[in-house]
């Protein structure tokens, strides 16, 4: 039996050699089964309360791809630390004949999804007990006026500081002088943050160690932050020296805990004035909040006034077709409307933190992409090409699953427990036969089904009509732009190109490529060079959805 190994650990504080301990332990555990191994994955500084690890996700698309017939971990929390995922992703796992075998669960055995349930539900409160006994210590540390951890551009940190407290960075803290005054002064937090990538000045976390960043520059949203949660350069109560903990409390998602959502309180759990650490005098910190309060007054309510209401929190509804579906190729920021009609590149555009300048009237976008979109989907040699695809796919061999053999197994318990009844061995206890039988012809049901589904599927079983597919796609964008309805405009392309469409401009710095497809063959839109833009083509037979 072919086997898989995953290990992970959870944060970044333990021995990267974690992992390689984790697959010694497993690499034992396949032995003693008799698994070959083929395959290992792994995950570092993730927690197993999301899905959203690579090596997981990885581990995944190789199970549905048929790749291995086991996956073997030292024990069941290295997988899952959600009750929710472990159970939805051993109910496909069972479906796909995949075995999952670690020091505390074995899936081939008898009342295991009890048993996995348990430990589930023990690994998922290990995980919040974890949380609640971190913010236990925290708060300990805020009562006492120590460091509670975390970073904040104007100061260092205390583990970084030569005091073992956190110091006021002098070099940051002019930057921060220099962004209140210029506030208080009148300038925008835009003006702000185009000035000071101008000057070439290191934005908030540009020389931190992150994993990944989406840029390095200034944003304007860096700068303005927001009022309400107190985040933001100019929100910042600390550069008054007030330090303040426990404003936000923030709840995780029980199905995927990446997501947190914040709460604002009403109250802080606890502050404190540290004269040492102010960097704004109380003045010119006065004179911000005057002039945020004037902005709010006065443009709060022509935003308010201008907005449909949605859901609370909702936001305004998006009004074009391609609201949202827009990004930068360089940076990987949303295109949006810079002066009602251009799309730009939304980090060049509040702050210039982005390279990429160029701009597109938004009636060219929409026209070039739906028209090739539309074009795609009613050309017969893409529609040949689309069902050629399902069919590969689907003819493609599946590996022989071994629960072939188990079945042979159970056949012949059945046969031996009917030969034992019609001979009468078990007539002292004919119910319990009765019931042995019965068990026994469930189960082989049960292994005949799953040997069944691994036989390749029909291309009709994947799409019943390729071209009616395809078509329809066309009739019900046509119809949303008729009626003058972006959302289901929106929903239609999305059906036919995926998410979102990245745009990149070219080496001349004249044009923009639209990407729309996992593999696009661009095609160059016959434009002046005034209007800057170039249409992808190519589609993913997957991103239809069939």
């Amino acid at each position: 039996m072919r086997a898989a190994l995953y290990g992970r650990f959870s944060t970044e504080h333990q021995r990267p050699e974690s992992i390689a301990d984790q697959f010694r332990v497993a690499e034992r555990l396949a032995a003693d089964h008799g698994f070959h191994v083929v395959a290992r994955f792994s995950d570092a500084a993730i927690s197993g309360g999301t899905a959203r690890r690579p090596g997981y996700q990885q581990l995944l698309a190789a199970a549905r791809a048929g790749e291995f017939d086991a996956i073997v971990v030292e024990d069941v929390s290295r997988l899952w630390r959600n009750s929710a995922e472990q159970q939805q992703r051993l109910a496909e796992l069972h479906d796909l004949g995949i075995c999952v075998v670690g020091r505390d669960l074995d899936t081939r055995a008898e009342g295991s999804h009890f048993v996995g349930a348990i430990f589930g539900a023990t690994n998922e409160h290990y995980r919040r007990e974890i949380g609640r006994k971190t913010y236990r210590g925290q708060e300990g540390n805020a009562i006492a006026r120590k460091p509670t951890g975390g970073k904040c551009f104007g100061y260092i940190a205390a583990r970084d500081s030569d005091t073992g407290q956190i110091e006021v960075n002098e070099k940051e803290a002019a930057v921060v002088r220099h962004i209140f005054t210029w506030y208080a002064d009148g300038m925008s937090p835009r003006a702000i943050a185009a000035k000071l990538n101008d000057e070439g000045v290191p934005s908030p976390g540009s020389t931190w160690n992150r994993k990944s960043r989406r840029t390095a520059g200034w944003l304007a949203s860096a700068i303005h932050g927001d009022q309400k949660r107190g985040v933001g350069i100019l929100n910042n109560p600390r550069y008054t020296g007030r330090v303040v903990w426990g404003r936000m409390k923030w709840h995780r998602s029980y199905r995927d805990s990446a997501r947190r959502k914040p709460q604002v309180l009403s109250k802080a759990a606890h502050e404190y004035q540290d004269e040492r650490l102010r960097i704004i005098p109380q003045d010119l910190w006065d004179a911000v909040r005057a002039r945020q309060a004037l902005r709010s007054r006065t443009l709060g309510a022509k935003v308010k006034g201008g907005l449909r209401k949605r859901a609370p929190g909702g936001g305004r509804p998006a009004r074009y077709v391609l609201s949202g579906m827009l990004r930068c190729g360089l940076c990987d920021a949303a295109f949006v409307l810079s002066n009602g009609t251009r799309y730009q590149c939304s980090s060049h555009v509040n702050g210039g933190a982005c390279s990429n300048r160029l701009s597109v009237r938004r009636s060219l976008v929409e026209t070039k992409v739906i028209d090739t979109v539309q074009a795609d989907l009613t050309d017969p040699e893409f529609i040949a090409e689309f069902e050629r695809s399902l069919r590969r796919a689907a003819s493609k061999p599946k590996a022989p699953a071994d629960n072939r053999q188990r079945i042979g197994q159970l056949r012949k318990e059945v046969q031996n427990l009917t030969d034992a009844i019609a001979k009468g061995l078990l007539r002292k206890s004919p119910a319990l036969a009765a019931r042995l039988v019965e068990a026994a012809e469930a189960a082989e049901e049960e292994l005949q089904r799953l040997e069944a589904a691994t036989q390749p599927p029909k291309v009709r079983t994947l799409a019943p009509n390729v071209r009616e597919v395809c078509l329809g796609i066309v009739r019900r964008l046509q119809a949303t732009i008729q009626n003058q309805d972006p959302d289901r405009a929106r929903a239609a392309l999305m059906d036919a190109i995926g998410p979102q469409i990245v745009l990149d401009p070219d080496q001349s710095g004249r044009f923009l490529w639209a990407d729309f497809g996992l593999e696009p063959t661009p095609l160059r839109a016959a434009v002046g060079e005034s209007e800057i833009m170039v249409a992808g083509a190519g589609f993913e037979p997957a991103t239809f959805g069939l």
